[in-house]
């Protein structure tokens, strides 16, 4: 992948991803009596007061449309507290290590790239590597290599560091909670629960890239390959989070292993035993996949936070300034003044919260299906957000639900991402399958069309071309040696 285009698939992601940074509030009564004055004096949802963690003014629902569907959350186990839950006490208990977060180690090692107390003072060696790496297919020369030397040696250990973690089994890619210095229960404290460690991802993979680089100079295709494989656990590992703007990460840090994969399978020292090597890591992968559910799953309850945050934080223009991105907060001023997108909130909140939820539920089912026959599904989501907007009530006040059009906006440009992730590991082992002898290209279908993969063959080698995907080939070792 270029590396201009691969950053403009990063920002992406980055803007895409509704908010990485959730905030649990614990409140010593959860007195939230009131919104610009409107009074909420009961709740619908007696005895689960814990359970709304994070979202505490939703237990003050009073229309029965927005009970309905807190209602039908909440059998879901979709609340916020549900599902970012910190498990480490639990190990604790048992008296048992947890399972190393591989999120907390690319967070401690690779934000010192990003973040400094004196910017000038910032290591640069990540940039370095970054406007190193070519435009065009991928291929990293021995010059190229040779002018980064002294940045690859610094990030040697760290690179050392993540595989020891990803080599053990038990190693999972987990929410990073960060808790205040006291949780005392009679003041405001918050529990925040970063998940902005995926960010970090293609950082390390471009590490790999370039041992891999090495490894493919010195004809070590073992090396090369073992390499290889580290990437793909670790956008692996990364998948398995509730959280969509982590499952981008993961994606393009996958799509891009894959154009890697395409210049290693091609070199002339790649042999069948390597092929084997290759189909059995993604096979396994395949087999053990996370459903696209989950992370829609997740998104919905970061907008439950979202909600909650408005509500209570954004009734001002620094309010606002805190609970949404710059770039959402962007996309809100050209749609409305924040003044009258404070009164709209204000009475229609509760209106614009059900739309959002009921969205939601309609893109958790159809998530299920392959991404072709989502279409209709989020048309009609995208054609009813359009006829809402500009409505007002007789008081000229803003009935059109602005939260859930931030939220909602780019839901079908994430599924295409994740589409083209699926569809990439599926043609890959089409292809490895064919050209080891084996006949299995019926048990994977492209999520863009529903169809199984066409394998052209041509002087040696197998291919695949998908509506959405580069060509993608492999040497077919068919010809020299019998099945395994």
């Amino acid at each position: 992948m270029a590396n201009k285009t691969l950053r403009i698939y990063v920002a992406a992601a980055i803007i895409v991803a509704v908010f990485g940074f959730y905030v649990f509030t614990h409140w010593k009564g959860g007195n939230f009596s009131s919104i610009r004055g409107r009074k909420f004096n009961t709740s619908q949802f007696e005895g689960a007061f814990a359970r709304f963690a994070g979202a505490e003014t939703l237990r003050k629902a009073r229309s029965k449309e927005l009970v309905a569907e807190v209602h039908n959350v909440i059998k879901q186990n979709g609340l916020p507290a549900d599902v970012f839950v910190d498990d480490r006490k639990k190990f604790e208990d048992e008296r048992k290590t947890p399972p190393p977060n591989v999120a907390e180690i690319l967070d401690r090692l690779f934000n010192v790239y990003y973040h400094s107390e004196e910017p000038q003072n910032r290591d640069d060696s990540l940039d370095k590597l970054w406007e190193a790496s070519p435009d065009g297919e991928w291929s990293i020369d021995e010059q190229t290599l040779a002018s980064v030397r002294t940045e690859l040696a610094r990030l040697e250990s760290k690179r050392q560091n993540i595989r020891t973690v990803l080599k053990q089994s038990n190693a999972r890619f987990h929410y990073i909670f960060v808790y205040p210095d006291s949780l005392n229960p009679w003041a405001d404290a918050a529990v925040k629960v970063n998940t902005e460690a995926s960010r970090y991802l293609l950082d390390y993979a471009l590490v790999e890239e370039y041992a891999i680089a090495q490894a493919l100079l010195e004809g070590n295709i073992d090396e090369a390959t073992n390499a290889l494989a580290y990437i793909f656990r670790i956008a692996f590992l990364a998948s398995h989070l509730r959280n969509v703007g982590t499952r981008s990460d993961a994606a393009l840090t996958r799509l891009r292993a894959f154009e890697v994969m395409q210049r290693v399978v091609l070199d002339p020292q790649f042999e069948r035993a390597h092929m084997i090597y290759l189909r059995k890591m993604l096979e396994e992968q395949h087999e053990n996949w996370i459903p696209e559910y989950n992370a829609w799953f997740g998104d919905r309850a970061s907008g439950i936070v979202l909600y909650h945050r408005v509500m209570l934080y954004g009734m001002d223009d620094e309010g606002l300034e805190n609970v949404f991105e710059p770039a959402e907060l962007n996309a809100l001023d050209g749609r409305v003044s924040r003044l009258l997108f404070r009164q709209g909130f204000a009475t229609y909140h509760e209106m614009d919260e059900t739309f959002y939820l009921r969205a939601m539920q309609k893109i958790l089912d159809v998530s299920k299906e392959p991404f072709v026959k989502r279409r209709n599904v989020l048309s009609q989501i995208a054609t009813e957000l359009f006829r809402m907007k500009g409505m007002c009530d007789d008081k000229d006040i803003a009935m059109e639900p602005f939260v859930a059009n931030i939220l909602l906006k780019d839901v079908e440009q994430l599924m295409r991402l994740f589409a083209k992730d699926r569809s990439a590991l599926n043609r890959t082992l089409v292809l490895l399958d064919a050209s080891l002898g084996r006949n299995d290209s019926g048990n994977y279908r492209d999520p863009f069309t529903d169809q199984p993969y066409e394998i052209r063959s041509e002087s040696g080698f197998l291919s695949i071309t998908t509506p959405e995907l580069p060509l993608f080939r492999v040497p077919s070792f068919v010809a020299t040696e019998p099945p395994s």
